[in-house]
Formats: C-alpha cells, sequence, structure tokens
C-alpha cells in the first residue's frame, strides 16, 4: 500500500490521528474534540489536515454512533450529539476533496484486532472496549457483524437490572465505565468526583486500599457476569478487552478471577470464556479505520 493515509479517531474527549505509509504511523498527535457543533468539528479535523495536505492522499475515519460504512449515512452520533440523521462521507469529501472510509468507533477497535491485534486467524470473537461506555464490536465467521440496525456491538446499552429500566445506572455502559469506576472511588474516599483518575484506582489498589479494592473487583464482576452472557450468545473464540483502563494488566487479570469465582458456583456454564487483554492500546481504532479504508476502496491489505 503506497497510499499516505490520514485517520481520524474521534472520540468524546479527543481527536486521535496520524498519518499512514508504507504499513507505519509517521505522526501521531491529538486535539480535543469539538462537542458544540459539527462546523467546529471539521475546522478542528481541517487543521489537522494542513499539516499533511501535500502528503495526504485519502481520509480514514473512526467515531461513535450508528453509522453505515457503505453509504455514510449516520443515523447518530453517539457522543457527538450534533450528528443526526447525515451522510457522514459526503461532509468529509466535501471538506476534505479526497476518498473516505468511516466506521462505528467499536468495531474499528474489532477490525483492528483482526487485522494486526489478538484476533488474527480468530473466525468468531468479541473486543470490549472499556471507556466512557462499553463499546466493542463483534467478529462472526471472520467477518465484522453489523446487525440489521447496524448497533451491533453497542454493549453500553445491555440492561443489568429488569426492576430499573428508567435508570441508566443499570446499564452496562455505565457500570462497565471506567469514568464511573473513578467517580465511585471518589465518593467511597470523600474526594471531588473528578480528583481521580483510572492511575489513580490502580495507584490506590496497589497501595492495598480495601476499600478501593472491592470497589474494584465488584466492577470487575459486572463485566465478568456479561462475558458470560456474550459467552452463550454468541460462542467467541476469545474476548479481547481494549480501552484506555485496559492498559494496565490488573483490569484483565481481575475480571478472569471474578470470572473463575462465577465458574465455581455454576454447573451449568459448559463453555468458559476465554479472554485476554488487547495488544493493539490506543492503536486499536486507527488500525481498525484504515484496515476499513482499504476494504473499502479495495487496496491491497
Amino acid at each position: 500500500m503506497k497510499n499516505k493515509i490520514l485517520v481520524f479517531d474521534i472520540g468524546g474527549s479527543f481527536i486521535k490521528f496520524s498519518l499512514y505509509s508504507q504499513g507505519e504511523f509517521m505522526t501521531k498527535g491529538k486535539v480535543a474534540t469539538p462537542l458544540d457543533s459539527l462546523e467546529n468539528l471539521l475546522i478542528a479535523l481541517k487543521q489537522i489536515h494542513s499539516q499533511f495536505i501535500d502528503e495526504c492522499e485519502g481520509i480514514a475515519v473512526s467515531m461513535p454512533g450508528i453509522v453505515d460504512s457503505v453509504t455514510g449515512h449516520m443515523v447518530h452520533g453517539g457522543s457527538l450529539r450534533y450528528i443526526n440523521d447525515i451522510n457522514m462521507i459526503e461532509v468529509f469529501k466535501k471538506a476534505f476533496h479526497l476518498p473516505v472510509a468511516i466506521e462505528n468507533d467499536g468495531k474499528c477497535a474489532a477490525l483492528g484486532e483482526v487485522w494486526r491485534g489478538s484476533l488474527q486467524g480468530i473466525a468468531d470473537g468479541v473486543v470490549l472496549v472499556v471507556g466512557t461506555g462499553m463499546g466493542g464490536g463483534i467478529i462472526s465467521q471472520g467477518k465484522l457483524l453489523k446487525g440489521h440496525h447496524l448497533s451491533a456491538g453497542e454493549f453500553s446499552f445491555i440492561r443489568t437490572n429488569n426492576e430499573h429500566a428508567d435508570n441508566v445506572d443499570y446499564l452496562l455502559g455505565m457500570q462497565g465505565s471506567s469514568s464511573v469506576l473513578a467517580k465511585t472511588v471518589a465518593k467511597a474516599k470523600g474526594l471531588p468526583a473528578d480528583s481521580i483518575t483510572g492511575e489513580k484506582v490502580f495507584k490506590l489498589i496497589e497501595e492495598g486500599d480495601h476499600t478501593v479494592q472491592m470497589i474494584f473487583r465488584e466492577y470487575c464482576r459486572n463485566i465478568a457476569t456479561q462475558i458470560i452472557n456474550l459467552q452463550t450468545i454468541l460462542d467467541p473464540e476469545k474476548f479481547v478487552i481494549g480501552g484506555g483502563i485496559s492498559a494496565n494488566p490488573l483490569l484483565v487479570v481481575t475480571i478472569k478471577e471474578e470470572l473463575e469465582k462465577l465458574y465455581l458456583h455454576s454447573i451449568l456454564n459448559f463453555v468458559r470464556a476465554d479472554i485476554e487483554q488487547s495488544k493493539l492500546g490506543n492503536e486499536a481504532n486507527l488500525l481498525g479505520a484504515i484496515y476499513n479504508y482499504m476494504q473499502s476502496h479495495h487496496l491491497e491489505v
């Protein structure tokens, strides 16, 4: 692949970007994501593009929301509330006058794992992206499973309690959210909500803080419970855990421990889930967006 592709991973907090060429990321960076308007989002993206305008031959995009990657139509933009019922491929083509490919961020993470990560050679797998919500993607028979409404893999909306359907606190997107974990720890410690980060949570655990250890175990147990459910429904060969908080191996180690406890007390789980930490880290979405671009434009992988 000789093309130099500018890839955007547009998240709810930051736009991560890189120029990709000859199988490598040449340059990387990030800027804050404008959350007020599509106009300001495009201004931010154009400012990034201006750095590579003489080199860039195409645009690959990973972003939140429900998107038809073939037509470019987006039902909504998830955390980007100003994106609704709009064709984002047409918007990006008009802005950059270049070939464009776009896919949902969780699905990009799954594609990245298939191409360069832990799902290489795996026909059936699930990627869980632990972040401000619980995103991800499903690989079925070697292909990305999108679903009839293009929402397969939107794990955030899994209900964890049937008595509180009107309370978002009982959705997996909240119970599995790394930011909610940090806020729960802050509340338990009597600290301001924004004073605890994921790194601080792990530091407190390593220092032997019993309260934080118990909160973290309950957090991992909630994720483990849903992994058992997903194993029952999808029967994947492997789960891959990604997202910022997964960079610390303690997350996957503890989820595995909680899985074993759940299996120990159940005689009905005949197939045990196999999970591992993502090897790609923050590059999963970027790589998946590139892979989607190459597939969309029939380029050699």
